[in-house]
Protein backbone atom coordinates (compact mmCIF):
# COMPACT_ATOMS: atom_id res chain seq x y z
CA UNK A 1 0.00 0.00 0.00
CA UNK A 2 1.17 3.52 -0.71
CA UNK A 3 1.99 6.32 1.70
CA UNK A 4 -0.41 8.75 0.08
CA UNK A 5 -3.07 10.72 1.93
CA UNK A 6 -5.91 12.81 0.59
CA UNK A 7 -5.73 16.54 1.05
CA UNK A 8 -8.52 18.50 2.71
CA UNK A 9 -11.15 19.99 0.39
CA UNK A 10 -11.21 23.49 1.88
CA UNK A 11 -9.08 25.78 3.94
CA UNK A 12 -11.57 25.49 6.81
CA UNK A 13 -11.14 21.74 7.26
CA UNK A 14 -8.18 22.20 9.61
CA UNK A 15 -10.74 23.21 12.27
CA UNK A 16 -12.85 20.07 11.85
CA UNK A 17 -10.66 17.98 14.21
CA UNK A 18 -11.40 20.49 16.99
CA UNK A 19 -15.09 19.66 16.83
CA UNK A 20 -14.51 15.95 16.25
CA UNK A 21 -12.39 15.72 19.40
CA UNK A 22 -14.87 17.84 21.38
CA UNK A 23 -18.00 15.83 20.67
CA UNK A 24 -16.96 12.99 22.99
CA UNK A 25 -17.83 12.74 26.67
CA UNK A 26 -19.13 16.14 27.87
CA UNK A 27 -19.23 17.69 24.41
CA UNK A 28 -17.76 21.06 23.52
CA UNK A 29 -16.74 22.75 26.77
CA UNK A 30 -14.41 25.58 27.67
CA UNK A 31 -12.37 23.18 29.78
CA UNK A 32 -11.81 20.86 26.80
CA UNK A 33 -10.81 23.74 24.54
CA UNK A 34 -8.42 25.07 27.18
CA UNK A 35 -6.57 21.74 27.58
CA UNK A 36 -6.66 20.44 24.00
CA UNK A 37 -3.63 21.11 21.78
CA UNK A 38 -5.63 20.90 18.59
CA UNK A 39 -8.06 23.53 19.91
CA UNK A 40 -5.36 26.19 19.86
CA UNK A 41 -6.05 26.68 16.17
CA UNK A 42 -9.63 27.62 17.06
CA UNK A 43 -8.66 29.83 20.00
CA UNK A 44 -6.30 31.85 17.79
CA UNK A 45 -9.03 32.80 15.30
CA UNK A 46 -9.43 36.58 15.08
CA UNK A 47 -13.19 36.29 15.73
CA UNK A 48 -12.49 34.40 18.98
CA UNK A 49 -9.74 36.74 20.10
CA UNK A 50 -11.97 39.74 19.37
CA UNK A 51 -14.80 38.22 21.36
CA UNK A 52 -12.42 37.58 24.28
CA UNK A 53 -11.31 41.21 24.29
CA UNK A 54 -14.87 42.51 23.97
CA UNK A 55 -16.37 40.23 26.65
CA UNK A 56 -13.39 40.05 29.01
CA UNK A 57 -13.67 36.25 29.04
CA UNK A 58 -10.89 33.75 28.52
CA UNK A 59 -10.35 32.63 24.89
CA UNK A 60 -11.90 29.20 25.52
CA UNK A 61 -15.07 30.76 26.96
CA UNK A 62 -15.16 33.29 24.14
CA UNK A 63 -14.87 30.47 21.61
CA UNK A 64 -17.99 28.79 23.03
CA UNK A 65 -19.89 32.09 22.75
CA UNK A 66 -18.80 32.51 19.14
CA UNK A 67 -19.61 28.92 18.18
CA UNK A 68 -23.09 29.10 19.76
CA UNK A 69 -23.87 32.26 17.78
CA UNK A 70 -22.46 30.91 14.53
CA UNK A 71 -24.33 27.60 14.77
CA UNK A 72 -27.52 29.64 14.73
CA UNK A 73 -26.27 31.30 11.53
CA UNK A 74 -25.83 28.01 9.65
CA UNK A 75 -27.94 28.11 6.52
CA UNK A 76 -29.56 24.68 6.91
CA UNK A 77 -31.77 23.96 9.93
CA UNK A 78 -30.55 20.35 9.79
CA UNK A 79 -26.97 21.56 10.28
CA UNK A 80 -28.03 23.62 13.30
CA UNK A 81 -29.81 20.65 14.88
CA UNK A 82 -26.87 18.29 14.33
CA UNK A 83 -24.17 20.71 15.48
CA UNK A 84 -26.06 21.63 18.65
CA UNK A 85 -26.85 18.03 19.60
CA UNK A 86 -23.51 16.43 18.74
CA UNK A 87 -21.48 19.16 20.46
CA UNK A 88 -23.92 19.01 23.43
CA UNK A 89 -24.39 22.77 23.61
CA UNK A 90 -28.10 22.77 24.53
CA UNK A 91 -28.91 25.80 22.37
CA UNK A 92 -32.39 24.54 21.49
CA UNK A 93 -33.38 22.62 24.65
CA UNK A 94 -36.08 25.12 25.67
CA UNK A 95 -37.50 25.03 22.15
CA UNK A 96 -37.65 21.23 22.23
CA UNK A 97 -39.33 21.23 25.65
CA UNK A 98 -42.02 23.64 24.46
CA UNK A 99 -42.69 21.45 21.42
CA UNK A 100 -43.15 18.35 23.55
CA UNK A 101 -40.08 16.46 22.40
CA UNK A 102 -39.83 13.35 24.58
CA UNK A 103 -38.20 13.68 27.98
CA UNK A 104 -35.87 10.82 27.06
CA UNK A 105 -34.57 12.78 24.06
CA UNK A 106 -34.24 15.99 26.13
CA UNK A 107 -32.24 14.04 28.72
CA UNK A 108 -29.99 12.58 26.00
CA UNK A 109 -29.22 16.01 24.53
CA UNK A 110 -28.64 17.54 27.97
CA UNK A 111 -26.82 14.81 29.88
CA UNK A 112 -26.35 11.83 27.59
CA UNK A 113 -23.18 10.46 26.02
CA UNK A 114 -22.35 10.80 22.34
CA UNK A 115 -24.05 7.56 21.34
CA UNK A 116 -27.23 8.54 23.20
CA UNK A 117 -27.30 11.91 21.48
CA UNK A 118 -26.87 10.32 18.07
CA UNK A 119 -29.65 7.85 18.74
CA UNK A 120 -31.99 10.64 19.89
CA UNK A 121 -31.21 12.63 16.75
CA UNK A 122 -32.11 9.76 14.47
CA UNK A 123 -35.20 8.64 16.40
CA UNK A 124 -36.67 12.16 16.72
CA UNK A 125 -35.48 13.52 13.37
CA UNK A 126 -38.90 14.71 12.12
CA UNK A 127 -40.02 16.13 15.47
CA UNK A 128 -36.80 18.11 15.93
CA UNK A 129 -37.21 19.74 12.53
CA UNK A 130 -40.87 20.54 13.16
CA UNK A 131 -39.81 22.21 16.43
CA UNK A 132 -37.82 24.60 14.23
CA UNK A 133 -40.87 25.19 12.04
CA UNK A 134 -39.63 23.31 8.99
CA UNK A 135 -40.13 19.82 7.58
CA UNK A 136 -36.96 17.67 7.37
CA UNK A 137 -35.19 18.12 4.05
CA UNK A 138 -34.31 14.41 3.95
CA UNK A 139 -34.92 11.13 5.67
CA UNK A 140 -33.01 10.64 8.92
CA UNK A 141 -29.49 9.28 8.41
CA UNK A 142 -28.55 6.02 10.06
CA UNK A 143 -26.13 6.37 12.97
CA UNK A 144 -23.21 5.01 10.91
CA UNK A 145 -23.70 7.70 8.23
CA UNK A 146 -24.19 10.37 10.87
CA UNK A 147 -20.96 9.35 12.58
CA UNK A 148 -18.89 8.67 9.48
CA UNK A 149 -19.71 11.51 7.11
CA UNK A 150 -22.59 13.79 8.06
CA UNK A 151 -21.16 15.20 11.27
CA UNK A 152 -17.80 16.03 9.68
CA UNK A 153 -19.56 17.79 6.79
CA UNK A 154 -21.57 19.89 9.26
CA UNK A 155 -18.40 20.70 11.19
CA UNK A 156 -16.71 21.78 7.95
CA UNK A 157 -19.56 24.21 7.20
CA UNK A 158 -19.42 25.55 10.76
CA UNK A 159 -15.64 25.96 10.44
CA UNK A 160 -16.07 27.91 7.20
CA UNK A 161 -18.51 30.21 8.97
CA UNK A 162 -16.02 30.81 11.78
CA UNK A 163 -13.39 31.87 9.25
CA UNK A 164 -15.89 34.27 7.68
CA UNK A 165 -18.30 35.09 10.51
CA UNK A 166 -21.56 36.96 10.17
CA UNK A 167 -21.57 40.69 11.02
CA UNK A 168 -23.17 39.95 14.41
CA UNK A 169 -19.75 38.67 15.52
CA UNK A 170 -17.17 40.26 13.22
CA UNK A 171 -16.16 43.75 14.24
CA UNK A 172 -15.59 46.37 11.55
CA UNK A 173 -12.02 46.79 12.82
CA UNK A 174 -10.37 43.75 14.44
CA UNK A 175 -9.29 44.33 18.01
CA UNK A 176 -6.60 41.69 17.78
CA UNK A 177 -4.01 40.96 15.13
CA UNK A 178 -4.96 37.79 13.17
CA UNK A 179 -1.68 36.20 14.24
CA UNK A 180 -2.46 36.24 17.95
CA UNK A 181 -0.13 35.15 20.70
CA UNK A 182 -0.50 31.49 21.70
CA UNK A 183 -3.09 30.87 24.39
CA UNK A 184 -2.26 29.10 27.63
CA UNK A 185 -3.18 25.57 26.60
CA UNK A 186 -1.33 22.38 27.44
CA UNK A 187 -0.70 19.78 24.73
CA UNK A 188 -1.76 16.18 24.98
CA UNK A 189 1.78 15.04 24.20
CA UNK A 190 4.77 16.20 22.16
CA UNK A 191 5.89 13.97 19.28
CA UNK A 192 8.81 14.58 16.93
CA UNK A 193 9.01 12.59 13.68
CA UNK A 194 12.33 12.27 11.84
CA UNK A 195 11.82 10.71 8.44
CA UNK A 196 10.98 11.33 4.82
CA UNK A 197 8.50 13.44 2.86
CA UNK A 198 7.80 12.96 -0.83
CA UNK A 199 5.18 13.31 -3.52
CA UNK A 200 3.57 9.96 -4.24
CA UNK A 201 2.43 9.04 -7.75
CA UNK A 202 0.09 6.06 -7.40
CA UNK A 203 -1.13 3.80 -10.17
CA UNK A 204 -3.76 1.24 -9.12
CA UNK A 205 -3.46 -1.84 -11.29
CA UNK A 206 -4.98 -5.32 -11.29
CA UNK A 207 -1.68 -7.11 -11.88
CA UNK A 208 1.98 -6.29 -12.48
CA UNK A 209 2.65 -6.30 -16.24
CA UNK A 210 5.03 -8.85 -17.70
CA UNK A 211 8.42 -7.70 -18.91
CA UNK A 212 8.21 -5.63 -22.14
CA UNK A 213 4.42 -5.25 -21.78
CA UNK A 214 2.10 -2.63 -20.32
CA UNK A 215 -1.21 -2.56 -18.51
CA UNK A 216 -4.04 -0.06 -18.11
CA UNK A 217 -4.27 1.47 -14.66
CA UNK A 218 -7.65 1.55 -12.94
CA UNK A 219 -6.80 4.96 -11.46
CA UNK A 220 -3.97 7.42 -10.86
CA UNK A 221 -3.46 9.89 -8.05
CA UNK A 222 -0.80 12.25 -6.80
CA UNK A 223 -0.50 13.27 -3.15
CA UNK A 224 1.96 13.98 -0.32
CA UNK A 225 3.54 10.83 1.10
CA UNK A 226 6.61 9.38 2.74
CA UNK A 227 6.91 7.35 5.92
CA UNK A 228 7.78 10.33 8.12
CA UNK A 229 5.02 12.52 6.72
CA UNK A 230 2.47 9.73 7.05
CA UNK A 231 3.34 9.06 10.70
CA UNK A 232 3.29 12.77 11.51
CA UNK A 233 -0.19 13.19 10.05
CA UNK A 234 -1.41 10.01 11.78
CA UNK A 235 -0.19 11.37 15.13
CA UNK A 236 -1.70 14.82 14.55
CA UNK A 237 -5.08 13.22 13.86
CA UNK A 238 -4.87 11.65 17.31
CA UNK A 239 -4.63 15.14 18.86
CA UNK A 240 -0.88 14.99 19.50
CA UNK A 241 1.44 17.98 19.21
CA UNK A 242 3.58 16.90 16.24
CA UNK A 243 6.65 18.33 14.52
CA UNK A 244 8.16 16.77 11.40
CA UNK A 245 11.87 16.92 10.59
CA UNK A 246 12.26 15.99 6.92
CA UNK A 247 13.98 17.30 3.81
CA UNK A 248 12.17 18.89 0.88
CA UNK A 249 13.09 21.21 -1.97
CA UNK A 250 11.62 24.72 -2.30
CA UNK A 251 9.69 23.73 -5.44
CA UNK A 252 5.96 23.34 -6.08
CA UNK A 253 5.98 19.77 -4.70
CA UNK A 254 7.68 20.95 -1.53
CA UNK A 255 5.12 23.73 -1.13
CA UNK A 256 2.29 21.24 -1.61
CA UNK A 257 3.76 19.03 1.12
CA UNK A 258 4.18 21.96 3.49
CA UNK A 259 0.62 23.22 2.90
CA UNK A 260 -0.80 19.74 3.40
CA UNK A 261 1.04 19.27 6.70
CA UNK A 262 -0.16 22.64 7.97
CA UNK A 263 -3.76 21.76 7.13
CA UNK A 264 -3.35 18.53 9.08
CA UNK A 265 -2.03 20.37 12.13
CA UNK A 266 1.62 19.28 11.84
CA UNK A 267 4.33 21.79 12.77
CA UNK A 268 6.43 22.48 9.65
CA UNK A 269 8.94 24.88 11.19
CA UNK A 270 11.57 22.10 11.46
CA UNK A 271 11.48 21.09 7.78
CA UNK A 272 14.85 21.33 6.01
CA UNK A 273 14.56 23.04 2.62
CA UNK A 274 17.45 22.04 0.35
CA UNK A 275 17.98 24.05 -2.84
CA UNK A 276 21.13 22.54 -4.39
CA UNK A 277 23.10 19.30 -4.26
CA UNK A 278 26.87 18.90 -3.88
CA UNK A 279 27.34 19.75 -7.58
CA UNK A 280 25.30 22.93 -7.07
CA UNK A 281 22.53 21.58 -9.29
CA UNK A 282 18.98 22.74 -8.64
CA UNK A 283 17.11 19.78 -7.18
CA UNK A 284 13.53 18.70 -6.66
CA UNK A 285 11.48 17.30 -3.81
CA UNK A 286 11.66 13.49 -3.51
CA UNK A 287 9.08 11.45 -5.39
CA UNK A 288 7.80 7.89 -5.17
CA UNK A 289 6.24 5.87 -7.99
CA UNK A 290 3.85 3.27 -6.62
CA UNK A 291 2.06 0.34 -8.25
CA UNK A 292 -0.80 -0.58 -5.95
CA UNK A 293 -2.52 -3.94 -6.34
CA UNK A 294 -5.86 -5.09 -4.87
CA UNK A 295 -6.02 -5.75 -1.09
CA UNK A 296 -3.17 -3.37 -0.31
CA UNK A 297 -0.14 -5.05 -1.90
CA UNK A 298 2.19 -2.61 -3.58
CA UNK A 299 5.66 -2.03 -4.97
CA UNK A 300 7.45 1.27 -5.29
CA UNK A 301 10.47 3.12 -6.64
CA UNK A 302 11.89 6.03 -4.61
CA UNK A 303 13.78 9.00 -6.08
CA UNK A 304 15.44 11.49 -3.71
CA UNK A 305 17.79 13.58 -5.92
CA UNK A 306 20.09 14.22 -2.98
CA UNK A 307 17.33 15.72 -0.81
CA UNK A 308 18.17 14.11 2.53
CA UNK A 309 18.68 15.11 6.12
CA UNK A 310 22.20 15.39 7.54
CA UNK A 311 23.58 15.61 11.07
CA UNK A 312 23.43 19.42 11.07
CA UNK A 313 19.64 19.25 10.61
CA UNK A 314 19.41 17.06 13.71
CA UNK A 315 21.77 19.16 15.81
CA UNK A 316 19.90 22.32 14.85
CA UNK A 317 16.79 20.97 16.58
CA UNK A 318 18.48 18.95 19.33
CA UNK A 319 16.57 20.64 22.15
CA UNK A 320 13.21 19.90 20.54
CA UNK A 321 14.14 16.29 19.83
CA UNK A 322 15.49 15.52 23.30
CA UNK A 323 12.60 17.22 25.13
CA UNK A 324 9.73 15.47 23.31
CA UNK A 325 7.65 12.65 24.79
CA UNK A 326 7.98 10.30 21.82
CA UNK A 327 10.42 10.22 18.90
CA UNK A 328 9.26 8.46 15.73
CA UNK A 329 12.24 7.62 13.53
CA UNK A 330 12.35 5.92 10.12
CA UNK A 331 15.02 4.38 7.91
CA UNK A 332 14.27 7.05 5.28
CA UNK A 333 17.16 9.06 6.70
CA UNK A 334 20.77 7.98 6.02
CA UNK A 335 22.03 5.42 8.52
CA UNK A 336 24.63 7.77 9.99
CA UNK A 337 21.85 10.30 10.67
CA UNK A 338 19.75 7.62 12.36
CA UNK A 339 22.70 6.61 14.55
CA UNK A 340 23.43 10.22 15.46
CA UNK A 341 19.78 10.90 16.35
CA UNK A 342 19.57 7.81 18.56
CA UNK A 343 22.82 8.73 20.30
CA UNK A 344 21.50 12.24 20.91
CA UNK A 345 18.27 11.14 22.60
CA UNK A 346 19.90 8.33 24.59
CA UNK A 347 21.91 10.91 26.55
CA UNK A 348 18.91 13.18 27.24
CA UNK A 349 18.06 13.71 30.93
CA UNK A 350 14.46 12.62 30.28
CA UNK A 351 14.87 10.26 27.34
CA UNK A 352 11.85 10.20 25.03
CA UNK A 353 10.27 6.92 24.01
CA UNK A 354 11.86 5.89 20.69
CA UNK A 355 9.79 4.09 18.05
CA UNK A 356 11.64 3.07 14.88
CA UNK A 357 10.24 1.72 11.60
CA UNK A 358 12.68 0.23 9.07
CA UNK A 359 10.63 0.80 5.92
CA UNK A 360 13.10 0.11 3.13
CA UNK A 361 16.03 -1.60 4.94
CA UNK A 362 19.54 -0.20 4.75
CA UNK A 363 21.76 -1.89 2.19
CA UNK A 364 24.21 -3.24 4.78
CA UNK A 365 21.41 -4.85 6.79
CA UNK A 366 22.66 -4.93 10.36
CA UNK A 367 22.24 -2.40 13.11
CA UNK A 368 24.88 -2.87 15.75
CA UNK A 369 24.07 -3.66 19.35
CA UNK A 370 24.70 -0.09 20.64
CA UNK A 371 22.08 1.19 18.20
CA UNK A 372 19.48 -1.45 19.07
CA UNK A 373 19.91 -0.67 22.78
CA UNK A 374 18.75 2.87 22.06
CA UNK A 375 15.46 1.74 20.46
CA UNK A 376 12.43 1.13 22.66
CA UNK A 377 10.06 -0.22 20.00
CA UNK A 378 11.07 -1.54 16.58
CA UNK A 379 7.89 -1.85 14.46
CA UNK A 380 8.65 -3.93 11.40
CA UNK A 381 7.74 -6.66 8.93
CA UNK A 382 9.69 -9.89 8.87
CA UNK A 383 11.19 -9.26 5.43
CA UNK A 384 12.62 -5.92 6.59
CA UNK A 385 14.63 -7.66 9.30
CA UNK A 386 16.01 -10.63 7.36
CA UNK A 387 19.56 -9.30 7.55
CA UNK A 388 19.44 -8.75 11.30
CA UNK A 389 19.50 -12.35 12.52
CA UNK A 390 22.62 -14.33 13.40
CA UNK A 391 21.57 -17.52 11.64
CA UNK A 392 20.00 -18.27 8.26
CA UNK A 393 17.04 -19.87 10.02
CA UNK A 394 16.18 -16.52 11.63
CA UNK A 395 14.97 -15.26 8.28
CA UNK A 396 12.09 -17.73 8.42
CA UNK A 397 11.44 -17.97 12.16
CA UNK A 398 10.06 -14.85 13.93
CA UNK A 399 10.86 -16.32 17.34
CA UNK A 400 14.53 -16.86 16.47
CA UNK A 401 14.76 -13.40 14.94
CA UNK A 402 13.22 -11.76 17.98
CA UNK A 403 15.55 -13.70 20.27
CA UNK A 404 18.54 -12.42 18.30
CA UNK A 405 17.39 -8.79 18.39
CA UNK A 406 16.41 -8.81 22.05
CA UNK A 407 19.75 -10.38 22.98
CA UNK A 408 21.47 -7.43 21.27
CA UNK A 409 19.67 -4.99 23.56
CA UNK A 410 16.42 -4.15 21.72
CA UNK A 411 13.67 -3.52 24.27
CA UNK A 412 10.61 -4.50 22.19
CA UNK A 413 9.93 -5.86 18.72
CA UNK A 414 6.47 -5.30 17.22
CA UNK A 415 6.42 -7.74 14.31
CA UNK A 416 3.50 -7.10 11.97
CA UNK A 417 2.15 -9.67 9.53
CA UNK A 418 -0.67 -9.72 7.01
CA UNK A 419 -3.21 -10.16 9.82
CA UNK A 420 -2.23 -8.58 13.13
CA UNK A 421 1.14 -9.47 14.60
CA UNK A 422 3.14 -10.25 17.74
CA UNK A 423 5.01 -8.13 20.29
CA UNK A 424 8.20 -9.56 21.79
CA UNK A 425 9.65 -7.93 24.92
CA UNK A 426 12.64 -8.89 27.02
CA UNK A 427 11.61 -10.81 30.10
CA UNK A 428 7.91 -10.83 29.21
CA UNK A 429 5.52 -13.18 27.47
CA UNK A 430 4.54 -12.56 23.87
CA UNK A 431 1.53 -10.33 23.22
CA UNK A 432 -0.66 -10.75 20.17
CA UNK A 433 -1.69 -7.74 18.09
CA UNK A 434 -5.36 -8.31 17.14
CA UNK A 435 -6.02 -8.78 13.42
CA UNK A 436 -8.11 -6.01 11.84
CA UNK A 437 -11.64 -7.02 10.78
CA UNK A 438 -10.90 -6.27 7.14
CA UNK A 439 -9.70 -8.10 4.05
CA UNK A 440 -7.08 -5.40 3.57
CA UNK A 441 -3.66 -6.76 4.52
CA UNK A 442 -1.39 -5.01 6.98
CA UNK A 443 1.04 -2.83 5.12
CA UNK A 444 3.15 0.29 5.35
CA UNK A 445 0.44 2.90 5.77
CA UNK A 446 -1.62 0.89 8.27
CA UNK A 447 1.62 0.51 10.23
CA UNK A 448 1.90 4.31 10.36
CA UNK A 449 -1.49 4.44 12.09
CA UNK A 450 -0.27 1.74 14.50
CA UNK A 451 2.93 3.67 15.33
CA UNK A 452 1.07 6.94 15.90
CA UNK A 453 -1.49 5.25 18.15
CA UNK A 454 1.29 3.45 20.02
CA UNK A 455 2.92 6.83 20.65
CA UNK A 456 -0.37 8.32 21.88
CA UNK A 457 -1.05 5.50 24.31
CA UNK A 458 2.54 5.32 25.61
CA UNK A 459 2.34 9.01 26.49
CA UNK A 460 -0.74 8.26 28.59
CA UNK A 461 0.05 4.76 29.90
CA UNK A 462 3.88 4.99 30.07
CA UNK A 463 4.24 1.20 29.67
CA UNK A 464 3.05 -1.28 27.05
CA UNK A 465 -0.26 -2.47 28.50
CA UNK A 466 -2.86 -4.71 26.90
CA UNK A 467 -5.04 -1.63 26.44
CA UNK A 468 -2.22 0.13 24.58
CA UNK A 469 -1.81 -2.80 22.19
CA UNK A 470 -5.53 -3.08 21.56
CA UNK A 471 -5.89 0.65 20.96
CA UNK A 472 -2.98 0.72 18.50
CA UNK A 473 -4.50 -2.29 16.72
CA UNK A 474 -7.82 -0.44 16.61
CA UNK A 475 -6.11 2.46 14.84
CA UNK A 476 -4.71 0.06 12.27
CA UNK A 477 -8.12 -1.57 11.87
CA UNK A 478 -9.89 1.79 11.50
CA UNK A 479 -7.65 2.76 8.63
CA UNK A 480 -7.88 -0.62 6.91
CA UNK A 481 -11.66 -0.77 7.24
CA UNK A 482 -12.24 2.61 5.57
CA UNK A 483 -9.31 2.62 3.16
CA UNK A 484 -11.34 2.42 -0.04
CA UNK A 485 -13.72 5.17 1.10
CA UNK A 486 -11.32 7.57 2.81
CA UNK A 487 -7.59 7.06 2.39
CA UNK A 488 -6.57 8.96 5.50
CA UNK A 489 -5.52 8.09 9.01
CA UNK A 490 -8.30 7.83 11.61
CA UNK A 491 -9.06 10.46 14.18
CA UNK A 492 -9.07 9.71 17.90
CA UNK A 493 -12.86 9.40 18.16
CA UNK A 494 -12.87 6.81 15.38
CA UNK A 495 -10.13 4.80 17.07
CA UNK A 496 -11.94 4.99 20.41
CA UNK A 497 -15.07 3.56 18.85
CA UNK A 498 -13.20 0.80 17.01
CA UNK A 499 -11.35 -0.03 20.26
CA UNK A 500 -14.67 -0.49 22.04
CA UNK A 501 -15.97 -2.69 19.22
CA UNK A 502 -12.88 -4.92 19.21
CA UNK A 503 -12.82 -5.15 23.01
CA UNK A 504 -16.51 -6.06 23.14
CA UNK A 505 -16.05 -8.76 20.49
CA UNK A 506 -13.02 -10.25 22.23
CA UNK A 507 -14.62 -10.19 25.68
CA UNK A 508 -17.93 -11.71 24.57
Amino acid sequence: MSDHLLQGPTEATYLVPVFESSRRFDGLTAQHLQTSRVAQQLLRLPVVQNQAVRSGNKPAEAAIEVIVEQIQELEAVTDRIIADAILKLGIYLDRYKSHHISKRAIHAFHLGGLQERRSALVQHWDALHHAHGVPPASNPPDEHTLRGRTESEVFARLAALLLNPTPTIQLTEPLVDPIAAPVDSSATGKVVVVGGAAIDHIWRIRSVPEMATSTMAMSYSRSPGGRGLSQAVAAARLNLDVSLIAAIAPDDDGKDIESYLQREGVDTSLLRRIEHNSRNDTIRTPATGIFELPAGNSSAAVWRDGVELDISAIDQHADTITSCDVLLLTFEVPQYVLRHTLSLVSSAPNKPVVIVTPGQPYADGHLLSPVLKQIDYLVAHLWELEGFGFAEESRYDPQLLSDDLLSLGLRSLCLLVDRGGTIYERGKRQEQIPAPPSVLRESSITRDSFCAALAARLIEDISLTERTIRWAAAAMASFAENYHQAQSHPRRATVDEKYRQISTQEDS
